[in-house]
């Protein structure tokens, strides 16, 4: 199956806008013969979080951003993907469900359902004081591979990662928030959990212009392999990066499940490992607000 990773330029809070140019390059990915389409962080209207200290004001953002899925948004992405006749991956975006909110990635096939729903595990110390709770596990997607979906900090966490490739991702895609610096860092940490787990990485960044048209940061859309390291990058804004899984997945190691016979207990110290990760940086952030 051909991906198509975009590299879009988001005017911040233009949703339109925004939408018009995602359109044209579903439109293009499609011409080339791509069947899944990769769309940015916050789509349609930029994720900012990292960019600004206005803490006060990015938990307002967060509270009148944050619906219901689906929603206004996921509309507007169901919409997307019907009109591409393509699988559309979208995400994170702010879900509200009861009183929590969630950083939530989407996957949608070309008859407008959503087939996949994964909720960010590994969240920020920022994004907690904006009122963003964690999910609880990550998700592998079957398409004509089943993928592994991440988003942000998920890049950081080696559990969550070898969590997806105990379960048999032959690929792992996600998406990257806007950064205003150590934008390289996001690369380095594909590569190695490239390595570490034997499969491609193909992670989808973005870049964020303010309404005077300057760009006030950015990620990397980029695609990784335990062999090549970079296989390709996005070089231009408002473009396309193609892959082919069957190129990029041919020289993944052979499926870490079928050499361990102790799968269920790895998974399982995993996930407590996890969980306790989680639970402390919680504590923490507790404690130091308190102070």
């Amino acid at each position: 199956m051909l991906i198509s990773l975009t590299y879009l330029k988001i005017r911040e809070m233009s949703r339109k806008y925004n939408i018009e140019k995602a359109k044209k390059l579903i439109k293009v990915s499609k011409e080339k013969g791509a069947k899944l389409v990769i769309l940015p962080s916050l789509f349609p209207v930029g994720n900012s979080f990292e960019l600004y200290n206005n803490e006060k004001k990015m938990r307002s953002m967060v509270r009148n951003l944050a619906e219901k899925i689906p929603g206004s948004s996921t509309d507007v992405l169901v919409k997307l993907a019907m009109e591409g006749e393509v699988h559309l991956i979208a995400g994170p975006l702010l879900e509200q469900a009861g009183p929590k909110i969630f950083l939530t990635t989407l996957v949608i096939s070309p008859d407008g359902e959503i087939i996949g729903k994964y909720r960010k595990v590994v969240v920020s110390e920022k994004d907690i004081r904006l009122g963003i709770s964690g999910g609880k596990e990550p998700i592998n997607v079957v398409l004509d591979n089943k993928y592994g979906i991440i988003s942000e900090e998920d890049l950081m966490s080696p559990e969550i990662n070898r969590l997806l490739s105990l379960g048999g991702a032959q690929a792992i895609i996600g998406t990257m928030r806007a950064l205003g610096k150590k934008q390289d860092l996001v690369k380095n940490l594909a590569i190695a959990r490239s390595v570490e787990n034997g499969i491609p990485y193909l992670i989808t960044g973005e870049l964020i212009e303010n309404e005077n048209g300057e760009i006030i940061g950015y990620s990397p859309t980029f695609i990784v392999t335990p062999d090549s390291l970079i296989y390709k990058e996005a070089e231009e804004e408002d473009s396309i990066l193609l892959a082919e899984t069957s190129v990029i997945t041919q020289s993944a190691k052979e499926s870490v499940i079928s050499k361990l016979a102790n799968v269920e207990s790895v998974i399982n110290g995993l996930c407590k490992s996890l969980k306790k990760s989680r639970n402390l940086g919680e504590k923490a952030l507790v404690n130091k607000n308190e102070r």
